[in-house]
């Protein structure tokens, strides 16, 4: 290499060395830059909570507390449309309402968990009344999304079992066919299976409904297979009979667990609705004696 090159040489490696070293300090600069833009806006941020904090947070509690109001018509409306496609359509069609209402509903719920965590972050909960306060309005919220999601389950399992394959049993079996008892053994025990299945899931009304039900169902399917199994006329007329008469009887068991039903799931979402009202109540009570504090420090309420 002569004299020449060497020189070309290390002015090459001195420019690219230059190059690097500019780059750096840009990127230092800029990493710098952005600290102290965080930095300044951490420090010059008044310490404590500010009445903006609350009013903002108290907006954010009435968006929540309204979309809850849109939890119940969207729930009756998925009933109605599930129990009308169930009572002809093919399970095709069923599994597609459901489907569809359900996703529908998680949405929703979904989407009111992210507006109570979204509050979880505000800096109004630096104010312990308020943290109380909230942590129980989102308790209590909490609970009115996880029992609303808990009603498509129990509506669904509930017409998918006796609104569905037990059917049947008292609608369409004719009760002076001579194979009426094969038959009504052979839908009931289709009946019983999809009770069964349709218990998993289902919160504690919902098991004790289908569990009556399937009681009296299996009372009646057993005493049909009683007259399948008589090995004389006479006997199996007798207990033909006997099977008859007990069919008279079911309506009034049926109608007393749908009765206890209705009045647990009435007093069961009469309680969640309540807690939440409440909650919700106690938090807006907290937050307004809050603004009235900055309003009284202020003199005049602009305080920001």
């Amino acid at each position: 290499m002569t004299d020449s090159q060497a020189v070309s040489s290390g002015t090459v490696q001195a420019r690219a060395k230059g190059r690097r070293n500019v780059i750096i300090v840009v990127v230092v600069a800029l990493v710098a830059a952005a600290l102290g833009i965080g930095a300044w806006w951490y420090f010059s941020r008044p310490a404590g909570v500010q009445r903006a904090d609350v009013v903002r947070f108290d907006k954010e509690r009435s968006i929540v507390d309204n979309s809850m109001n849109l939890y119940d018509p969207l729930v009756q409306e998925f009933t109605a449309r599930y129990t009308n496609v169930s009572k002809g359509d093919a399970l095709e069609e069923q599994d597609a309402v459901l489907k569809r209402e359900a996703d529908l509903l998680q949405r929703e719920s979904a989407a009111n968990m992210a507006k109570l965590d979204r509050m979880a972050e505000s800096p109004a909960l630096q104010d312990p009344a308020v943290s109380d306060a909230f942590g129980k309005f989102k308790e209590k919220y909490g609970a009115v999304v996880a029992y609303n999601d808990q009603r498509i389950i129990n509506t669904a399992s509930i017409t998918r079992s006796v609104g569905g394959p037990c059917g049947p049993l008292h609608t369409e079996l004719n009760l002076q066919s001579e194979n009426y008892s094969a038959e009504y053994v052979k839908v009931a025990d289709a009946c019983l299976k999809a009770i069964a299945e349709a218990k998993d899931g289902t919160d504690a009304e919902t098991n004790k409904l289908l569990t009556a039900v399937e009681g009296v169902i299996k009372g009646q399917r057993d005493k049909q297979q009683e007259v399948l199994d008589a090995d004389e006329d006479l006997v199996r007329i007798a207990k033909r009979t006997l099977a008859a008469a007990a069919m008279l009887g079911i309506n009034e068991p049926l109608n007393k667990a749908r009765t206890e039903y209705e009045a647990a799931v009435k007093e069961k979402s009469t309680k969640v609705v309540a807690d939440a009202n409440a909650a919700n109540q106690e938090l807006e009570k907290v937050l307004k004696s809050r603004l009235e504090q900055f309003e009284a420090a202020s003199g005049d309420g602009d305080q920001s």
